[in-house]
């Protein structure tokens, strides 16, 4: 089977725009939450208050997560369009549920040129609060083989079309390399081995790892995806390389 490198989220706003189907990722949870494949991986059952849905005129497009108050963390290729951004907060169903808030400025990496720097980080319109926020890692918590688990509302289907479901899903594995070759970005991004495969949809998604001090950490933003699905590799722009550019505009 032949793979392409594909950003993940043009195929489901295309299909979204053909279908007026809203579009989902893959995700992963804790062991616990197992129940189905996502291609792969599982539906998520206990409170993520960090994830978030993010839509574009409406229609879901990426997964994202939020950081702070008034700051949503995502890829940059989610946002390159057009359009009116919104997303929906701490909800593990992408339309229904949680708080929504309106994107007010997005703020897309200047050196963002796919799949390098793709990462941006979107200003909401007013506060969120929520339980917790996503905390970002360092360079200090991150380490080829450590245990991941990835999520997100991505399609379900190897060749990335729909129905995407509506509960968040996510998979569990590894990084395979911190500093990744295979992923052709630059800086580097990081690549992930998990037991299902990201998809259309997932863009933007989380990859959550243990960090130094024993809480979990986001290490990357989802980025880049196999098409056909089912190899379970992904490639996530590293958060901690971007970690100055990220604390001088959300002050995280």
């Amino acid at each position: 089977m032949r793979f392409t490198l594909t950003r993940l989220a043009t195929i489901a706003v295309g299909f979204a725009a053909a279908t007026s189907t809203v579009l989902a990722p893959s995700a992963v949870a804790d062991p616990g939450d197992v129940q189905t494949r996502i291609v792969g991986g599982g539906f998520v059952s206990s409170a993520k208050p960090w994830i978030s849905a993010l839509h574009n005129n409406g229609g879901f497009t990426c997964t994202s997560t939020i950081i702070a108050r008034r700051w949503v963390l995502t890829a940059a290729h989610c946002v390159a369009g057009a359009g009116t951004y919104s997303v929906r907060v701490g909800s593990l169903t992408r339309s229904s549920g949680g708080q929504t808030a309106t994107v007010s400025r997005k703020v897309i990496h200047p050196s963002y040129n796919w799949p390098s720097a793709d990462i941006a980080l979107l200003q909401l319109d007013r506060d969120v609060n929520v339980s917790q926020y996503a905390t970002l890692a360092t360079s200090a918590d991150l380490a080829d083989r450590k245990a991941v688990q990835v999520f997100g509302w991505g399609s379900e289907k190897s060749d990335w079309s729909g129905p995407l479901p509506e509960r968040l899903k996510y998979a569990d594995g590894q990084i395979s390399s911190v500093n990744c070759a295979q992923s052709n970005a630059s800086p580097r991004a990081i690549c992930t081995q998990t037991n299902g495969s990201i998809a259309g949809g997932d863009s933007g998604g989380p990859v959550i790892v243990r960090g130094a001090s024993g809480n979990n950490v986001q290490a990357g933003v989802c980025a880049i995806g196999h098409r056909p699905a089912g190899s379970g590799w992904a490639g996530y722009t590293n958060v901690a390389s971007f970690r100055d550019w990220i604390r001088g505009h959300a002050g995280v």
